[in-house]
């Protein structure tokens, strides 16, 4: 097997990858590459966190891409985190590869390595649990609400056929009673002992063990020749690299000494590869991947090595093992060493471990504009320098402020335009290493790079220079979720429900949580300083949420582009109706008044059919407008007796309530009366009547907020959000609830066109407590920067057009959101605390 050949395989959308040393050159020139070109966008790579601080010293040799194409992480442990596990997930297969290579050149290409690869596909899914037990060791080491775990998580949803647990003595029974197992490092049980308790009561012949690198005692040799009581132990070396301590060879004619640079291809390699094989007389078992034969690596029969190690354990038919493995040839009678010509062991230069772990930086994400920093326990977050880097290691431009007194992670707000790259520690007395800054938002966009063709003809509607808010919309939205679910695809036939043709599918997992839950952990003053990224950004439908902020003119807080990649043009989401004055150019006439030479007498009849046809295209497109309303709750309501409302949900509300506005106007009646009346192609709601603006943004918000007393819950309380480990609230969903709160306002502060503001009613002032109650905002969370972002566009979009004043709709909010707090704070029968 040919390792950087192995990436290049199609049909998976995910792989996570462990390693103790990296490359990032070999990574990212010929791993990564592979990958992506055969669809695989999300990824992940788990090194050894003081290896990784290593690699990251070398000028000449960082990373391009890392935090924004993939995710880094640096794993810690009571040893050394040696896993060489490559696995991969896709939608109806998968595969794990279990080696002996580190992710580097040598171990991609270089050294005599041993691999062996675990496949599942449709119709063949045996060995599925096994490769659920590789994502939950992985997972060990992936910190809860961290980018690369929330990027497993992702995968996992889009791996249904993947069991939702596995044994971590994951075996499989294979043809003619052979078995397989993915063997990994226990706090209660080491490799060694999975392996011994793996052959039972097998009587082992001869064993044979090849490894680079040993105890310096040759215990675990020692110790695995008496466990199984071979009668012939073949120890496989390589004299040249002088690693072996033949000082320790037993003096027992029971082991035998063999030159494994004999293998074929091996003379000019070095022999990186780790195994035991235990024979006996009806077959062969085969341990093989991270584990050198040493106690730090096997462990005792009493407790685990302190290593972390992955392995695979294979049985054969007896006598296959050694000629399948090229080594019948290394085995052959009169090839044994005489250890007296062996030469002594020469190790070169320990890796300064202890070095690299007292300059690690810690870790860093950056969600949004929020910079968020989990120091190592040495370190004091408030008498330590955040030093933000670009790709070449330079200063970025910008300034950090430290966001609430929290220190794991410690939160910091970024004001500059360019996402950095890396970051660094300083204090009076120290200098860390550098550390990766994984940027979300890059992440998620690589998660959607490949689009399947449903989303993809979805998402070419966004970047049709001439769209507006219309309901075509809600068929994006429609699309792309399907899309979605194909990407998925279905658990058991028992999920699909006719809902399924109009919603989004909810998170899986223990950790989705009823909205008003959700919310309960975020009462203190401090979290709602601080907002979680979208909850849609690893989904396409991030594209409507990004096409609707763009009508509004909100912008992503942070340039996140890497440069070096011109294969994804960023989207077209310039709109044909923007003009200096946006307010005019909407209410030009789209449908110009005809000529006076139109109105001549030998035209009459043709004046009074474009008449009709004008006043039939206002009712027409009136009616679509209030049947997609009614359309819309009415599935809701269906969908909420038996299924969570999500933040796609989310998203069609906001989506359906500019429709509305956009369409919306001050005049009490947009009928043509004459051909001389302008009829304005967007603007078909009058402000009053049953198909006005106002009552159907009421319709939508009373639906969902507004709480019948026992008659009917409002849909909100059918809503559920994915737990984000205390990240804040999702901005998405706050974007939401901004566009409802501005529609609110804008019900209340309108003026017709003659200038006279709508009578208030009771129902109105009921509704407007229960949207306030019900999203249940910190006050800091709702006149917040996204709230007043949001805010800001919708006045400067749709203010001037629907009879609204600016000033106004903020006064409003604010008034509505005190008014709140105000009753949140009040107990039962008491006064304001």
């Amino acid at each position: 097997m040919k390792l950087f050949n192995y990436f290049a395989a199609g049909g998976f959308h995910s792989s996570i990858i462990s390693t103790f040393g990296i490359d990032f050159d070999a990574y990212e020139a010929i791993a990564l590459p592979r990958l992506r070109d055969a669809g695989c966008n999300n990824n992940v790579v788990v090194a050894d966190a003081r290896m990784l601080s290593q690699a990251l010293t070398d000028e000449a040799r960082r990373p391009r891409f890392a935090g924004r194409r993939y995710s880094v992480v640096g794993a810690h442990c009571a040893g050394v985190f040696h896993p060489k596990v490559s696995l991969q997930l896709g939608k109806t297969s998968g595969r794990l590869l279990v080696s002996s290579a580190n992710m580097t050149a040598a171990g991609l290409a270089g050294n005599l390595e041993v691999a062996g690869e675990v496949s599942v596909a449709e119709g063949n899914m045996l060995a599925a649990p096994l490769l659920r037990a590789a994502v939950d060791y992985l997972l060990k080491f992936l910190a809860p609400g961290s980018v690369a775990r929330r990027q497993v998580e992702w995968a996992i949803k889009r791996t249904r056929w993947l069991p939702t647990s596995a044994s971590s003595e994951a075996v499989i029974d294979l043809q003619e009673g052979m078995r397989l197992a993915f063997l990994a490092r226990h706090d209660a049980k080491g490799i060694g002992q999975w392996f011994a308790e793996f052959i039972g009561n097998l009587a082992v012949k001869r064993l044979v063990v090849a490894s680079p690198y040993w105890d310096h005692d040759l215990r675990s040799l020692r110790n695995l020749q008496a466990r199984f009581g071979a009668r012939e132990t073949m120890v496989l070396i390589q004299p040249k690299a002088a690693l072996y301590p033949v000082h320790a060879h037993p003096t027992s004619e029971a082991f035998k000494l063999f030159d494994v640079s004999a293998a074929p291809g091996a003379v000019s390699r070095f022999a990186h590869a780790k195994l035991i094989i235990a024979e006996a007389a009806d077959r062969d078992v085969i341990l093989f991947g991270s584990a050198n034969c040493t106690e730090a690596a096997l462990g005792t029969p009493a407790q685990a090595g302190v290593n972390e190690e992955a392995c695979l354990v294979r049985e054969l038919p007896a006598g296959e093992a050694v000629p399948l493995l090229g080594l019948d040839g290394v085995l052959s009678m009169g090839e044994e060493l005489d250890p007296a010509k062996v030469p002594t062991i020469s190790l070169g230069d320990d890796i300064p471990l202890s070095d690299l772990e007292a300059r690690l930086a810690g870790r860093f994400e950056l969600s949004g504009d929020l910079l968020r920093w989990w120091p190592p326990a040495s370190l004091a977050t408030d008498m330590a320098d955040i030093h933000l880097l670009d790709q070449l290691a330079e200063p970025v431009a910008g300034n950090l402020s430290r966001v609430g007194d929290q220190s794991s992670p410690a939160i910091y707000r970024f004001d500059g335009t360019v996402a950095p790259h890396f970051a660094q520690v300083r204090s009076e007395d120290f200098e860390s290493s550098l550390a990766v800054v994984v940027v979300e938002q890059a992440i998620h966009q690589a998660q959607r790079r490949a689009a399947g063709r449903l989303a993809e003809s979805a998402l070419e509607l966004l970047d049709d220079d001439d769209a507006y808010e219309g309901l075509w919309l809600l068929d994006v939205i429609q699309r792309l979720t399907e899309a979605e679910r194909e990407m998925r695809g279905p658990r058991s036939t028992a999920e699909q429900t006719p809902q399924q043709k109009a919603v989004a599918e909810p998170a899986l997992d223990a950790r989705v949580l009823p909205y008003e839950d959700f919310v309960a952990g975020r009462r203190s003053e401090d979290d709602g300083a601080t907002s979680a990224g979208s909850h849609l950004a690893s989904t396409h439908h991030e594209s409507v949420r990004g096409f609707l902020n763009a009508l509004i003119g909100k912008s992503a807080a942070l340039d996140v582009l890497d440069g070096l990649d011109d294969e994804t043009p960023p989207p077209n989401l310039g709109l044909g109706d923007e003009t200096a004055d946006g307010g005019s150019a909407v209410e030009s006439g789209d449908m110009a008044p005809s000529s006076a030479a139109g109105a001549q007498a030998n035209q009459e009849v043709e004046a009074k059919r474009q008449l009709e046809r004008r006043q039939r295209y206002v009712q027409d497109t009136q009616r679509s407008i209030v049947d997609g309303v009614e359309a819309f709750l009415k599935g809701l309501r269906i969908q909420g007796q038996d299924h969570p409302l999500g933040v796609v949900d989310l998203l069609r509300l906001r989506a359906l309530l500019v429709v509305v506005l956009g369409a919306g106007s001050m005049k009490a009646d947009l009928r043509p009366k004459d051909l001389n009346v302008k009829v304005r192609r967007r603007q078909v709601l009058p402000s009053s009547g049953d198909a006005s603006w106002r009552r159907l943004v009421g319709r939508l918000l009373y639906d969902f907020f507004r709480d019948h007393v026992g008659t009917r819950m409002p849909l909100i309380k059918s809503l559920q959000l994915e737990s984000d480990d205390g990240r804040g609230l999702p901005e998405d969903v706050l974007e939401c609830w901004a566009t409802c709160f501005w529609a609110l306002c804008s019900m209340r502060v309108a003026v017709n066109d003659a200038g006279v503001s709508f009578a208030a009613s009771n129902s109105e002032a009921a509704l407007a407590a229960d949207l306030y109650r019900f999203t249940n905002l910190l006050p800091q969370q709702a006149l917040g920067a996204v709230v007043l972002d949001v805010f800001a566009g919708m006045n400067r979009r749709y203010a001037e057009r629907i009879g609204v004043c600016s000033d106004r709709m903020v006064q409003e909010h604010h008034f509505l959101a005190e008014a709140a707090r105000v009753l949140s704070s009040t107990p039962p029968g008491g006064l304001p605390a």
